[in-house]
């Protein structure tokens, strides 16, 4: 205690010295502290890595749970929509084939069979007189044309007018035949 007296007694203020014997222990703390982190770094270091990435998981599953959420809703709307979609589409398909049926216009499977039909028949041809229609080239499909019910028939045949009717052309042979039968007649 005794030097303590005489260094209060030199510099005279108690106090300060107090100030600088706790900033000395302050600094020697610091001192302290920077060691061991660099002797213990590595260990702290990793722990701390390990903590981040259990920390980092529990974000990811919290933010991920209404995304996987929204994306089965998203994927349940999805299949809905298509099979609504589907019925519409089947049920249109058969609103048009009705329709198409009332006005007794052909479908794809009208055309298919009267073409195998007729493919039968020219067989059968064939092998009865041995025609050569089937060496011929087959024209080509063409789709068959019906007359509505609202259209009117037109007549079978118009009387034709005299002024329209033409004579038949003849061979020069026949007319000096006939030139000839008339002077002879005539005679």
């Amino acid at each position: 205690m005794a030097k303590t007296r005489t260094e209060s007694r030199v510099n005279g203020y108690p106090l300060a010295n107090r100030i600088r014997a706790s900033a000395h222990d302050i600094w020697l703390a610091g001192l302290g502290a920077y060691s061991r982190a660099g002797k213990e770094g590595g260990r702290l270091f990793e722990r701390l890595v390990e903590l981040g990435g259990n920390v980092e998981r529990t974000a990811r599953d919290q933010v991920a749970r209404p995304f996987r959420l929204a994306e089965q809703q998203a994927s349940a709307a999805r299949t809905a929509v298509s099979e609504t979609r589907e019925r519409f589409e089947l049920m249109f398909e058969r609103r048009v084939a009705k329709a198409l049926n009332s006005l007794q216009i052909p479908t794809k499977r009208d055309i298919a069979e009267l073409t195998k039909r007729v493919e039968e028949l020219q067989l059968a041809l064939q092998s009865l007189g041995g025609s050569d229609t089937g060496k011929r080239r087959p024209r080509k499909k063409t789709t068959a044309t019906r007359k509505r019910p609202t259209q009117r028939a037109k007549p079978a045949s118009k009387p034709l007018s005299k002024k329209t009717t033409r004579p038949r052309r003849q061979s020069k042979k026949a007319g000096t035949r006939r030139k000839a039968a008339r002077t002879a007649t005539r005679s």
